[in-house]
Order: C-alpha cells, then sequence, then structure tokens
C-alpha cells in the first residue's frame, strides 16, 4: 500500500508543491508542507500527505493504550502476536509460540483471526503499522526473542555464514535492497524465491522482511532506494534467466 503511495507521492512533488503554493485553505499545515519539500524532508511530506488522506505511516502510527483495536486477546498482545508470526516464519511451530507465551493453542487461534480482522478493517492502517514496527523487534520480545525454531528451512549454507547474511541486512541498506530484488526476480522468473533465499543465504523470507522494517518504515530510505532495486532487479532477472537456460549460458550469483 505505502509502495504505491510512495510512487505516486515522487512523481508528483513538484505538482503537490504548486498545490500547496496556491491553496489557502489549511496555511499552517501548506507552510510546513512547503518547509518539509524545501529541505528535501521526503519523510515528512509523506506523513502529512497520508494524514491529509485519513491515514497514518510507520512513522506516525501510535499503540494507545485506550484504543479498542490495540487491546490484547485474552492476554495476547499485539507484540506477541506479531513476534510470534515473525518466529512461525522462521520455522518455530504454534506449539512453541503457545508454550512460549504461556497459553493454549486455541488462545493462539483466537487472537490470530482478531489481529487478523482488526488489521483488515482498520482503514487508517494504524494497527497494521503497529504490528510491522513490532515484526521487526522480535529480538527484543522477552518470551519469544531467543525461541528457535523446530522447523528450521535446510540448507547447506552453514549457520555462522547465515548469520553474517542477516547482520549485513540489519546494516546496510544497499544489500537489503538487492536482496528484495533478488526476491522479486526469481518469482519473475518462475523461481521459489524464498527457497532461493534458503539455498544462498541460509535465510528465510521471514528473517530478512524482519530485518529490514527500519529500512521498510521510512520513507526517506523507501523512496532514495526505489531505482536502485529497480536496477538490480533486472539484474537478477538477467542472471536467473542464464541461469534457466533461457538466455546463454549459467552465471554463478556471488555475495
Amino acid at each position: 500500500m505505502f509502495k504505491k503511495l510512495l510512487k505516486n507521492l515522487s512523481g508528483n512533488l513538484e505538482d503537490m508543491a504548486k498545490e500547496m503554493m496556491e491553496s489557502k485553505t489549511n496555511a499552517t499545515t501548506a507552510q510546513e508542507q512547503m518547509k518539509a519539500y524545501s529541505q528535501g524532508d521526503m519523510q515528512k511530506i509523506f506523513d502529512q500527505g497520508a494524514a491529509s488522506a485519513g491515514v497514518v505511516t510507520p512513522n506516525t502510527a501510535k499503540e494507545d493504550p485506550n484504543d479498542p483495536t490495540m487491546q490484547p486477546v485474552h492476554g495476547v498482545t499485539l507484540f506477541d502476536y506479531a513476534a510470534g508470526a515473525s518466529k512461525i516464519g522462521e520455522g518455530c511451530t504454534e506449539g512453541q509460540v503457545c508454550e512460549a507465551l504461556g497459553i493454549e493453542r486455541p488462545i493462539w487461534d483466537e487472537a490470530q483471526t482478531t489481529w487478523n480482522n482488526r488489521m483488515r478493517d482498520d482503514n487508517t492502517y494504524n494497527v497494521v503499522n503497529v504490528y510491522s514496527t513490532y515484526f521487526g523487534k522480535v529480538k527484543e520480545h522477552p518470551k519469544l526473542g531467543a525461541l528457535r525454531p523446530q522447523n528450521a528451512p535446510v540448507s547447506e549454507v552453514p549457520q555462522g555464514e547465515a548469520a553474517g547474511h542477516l547482520k549485513k541486512l540489519e546494516s546496510d541498506k544497499y544489500y537489503f535492497f538487492e536482496i528484495q530484488a533478488a526476491i522479486e526476480a526469481a518469482y519473475a522468473n518462475g523461481m521459489d524465491g524464498a527457497q532461493w533465499l534458503i539455498d544462498n543465504l541460509g535465510l528465510t523470507v521471514s528473517q530478512v522482511n524482519g530485518a529490514g522494517v527500519k529500512y521498510m518504515n521510512d520513507f526517506s530510505i523507501m523512496a532514495e532506494m526505489m531505482d536502485y532495486q529497480e536496477g538490480k532487479k533486472k539484474e537478477y532477472s538477467e542472471r536467473f534467466a542464464k541461469q534457466n537456460g533461457t538466455s546463454g549460458a549459467a552465471e554463478d550469483i556471488e555475495f
């Protein structure tokens, strides 16, 4: 959703600036937006544009304890659910997550249904943005952060090497967006992108996405990296096409 908004906003910043200059309906907001535009503060522009549309961004989402959509479900908080979902994506079982949280499986199932419904029905996108932030903070969860998966995907990539890839994804935005591009290119070429990750990095999609939440939640970084990701996607698409025998000789992908 926000990637689409980002593209639309990036392509029309000059028009928006002109409209804000001409608008007399909200002088304070217009001045703030023009100041942000002149300073190149893409995140602020995006936040204000989203607010004018009645939605929040990852940067403005809040977990208000008085908000009924943020209330725990039978004790399962949104942080619990997001961290649990992340761990299941890594290969943990629902049973493992329930045991760590100290709940029975039916409680988890009901919490899952309720939280998913809240995210689906929230037209402001506040719940899903808070969820996204928590998804990227799974390591900080007091009960689930250190949980090791029983059903971790089998990979020939050594654990130490996989850990190195994960650390690089967390610290190097260029590497993160390159891997995102590779996943997209893999699927575009009829490959299983998730399996490609496991085979080449020893990581799951959940681990990669969790590592990059801080990038995906920052509009300025998203705007900066869009063209880079598209270029890498084209590069990987060409490599995968050669690998699959549809265009020339095979070519190894180095990391």
